[in-house]
């Protein structure tokens, strides 16, 4: 009895040791099933991170493409409306080129016309020639009949100075202003604040050496009017050249 009570003790531990082993084995395989489902689970987290961020980025690159697409959009229609306008610009070049196109040819046929009418008053331009030769003609001997009577003037009044008693006080200078060829007389910078008379002479010189005489024939305030006593004349009166009595 002692004997079976041993055996059945015996059996039991083993059995007890049997069910340990087995139960330590499979509590490794739980402890290393919950480690690999730990780390499927972080791998899965892992995946799922990459996955958002990759959404993301494709959300970005989404919104970013359609806002290309909304400036593509709004350059292609303002492309459009400039093409409208510049179809509507050459269209309205189209019908200005015409127009110029039909004025030239009018243009063109009044030349014509002009041209054919000068013809026709080729006698008529050719008699006003002729008059205006003879215009000329009588201006020469009207500019002569002037000369004779400037220098008639000229002598009358040598007459009237040889006559008339003429007092300008001494040192009385000035300036040839401007000098007139064609009627051989000058403009002075003196006038009757200065004491100039009419008819009074004045002595013209450049660097000191006479180049001839000039009466004075007008006079005011600050300037006067002097005629040139050609037969004086031992040189050419330049504006600029000193005048005194």
């Amino acid at each position: 009895m002692a004997r079976v009570l041993l055996i059945v003790a015996l059996v039991g531990v083993i059995v007890c040791g049997v069910f340990g082993f087995l139960i330590n084995g499979k509590k490794k395989e739980e402890a290393a099933a919950r480690l690999q489902a730990e780390s499927k689970a972080k791998a899965a987290q892992t995946e799922l991170s990459k996955a958002s961020t990759e959404l993301k980025t494709a959300k970005d690159d989404l919104t970013a493409a359609q806002a290309k697409a909304d400036t593509a959009t709004k350059e292609s229609q303002a492309s459009q409306a400039d093409l409208a306008a510049a179809q509507k610009s050459a269209s309205d070049l189209k019908t200005q080129l015409a127009d110029a196109q039909t004025q030239a040819n009018t243009a063109k046929a009044k030349l014509d016309d002009a041209q054919k009418e000068a013809g026709a008053q080729s006698d008529a331009a050719k008699a006003a020639n002729a008059q205006l030769a003879e215009l000329d003609k009588q201006k020469r001997m009207l500019q002569d009949q002037l000369a004779k009577a400037t220098s008639e003037v000229t002598r009358l009044q040598d007459v009237v100075r040889r006559t008339t008693s003429l007092t300008m006080p001494p040192g009385i200078t000035g300036k040839i202003v401007s000098v007139n060829r064609n009627w051989n007389f000058v403009v002075l910078n003196i006038g009757d604040k200065d004491g100039l008379v009419v008819h009074g002479e004045l002595i013209v010189s450049r660097n000191k050496q006479v180049v001839g005489r000039v009466r004075v024939v007008s006079t005011e305030a600050n300037t006067a009017v002097a005629d040139i006593l050609v037969n004086t004349l031992q040189g050419q009166i330049l504006p600029g050249d000193d005048v005194l009595d």
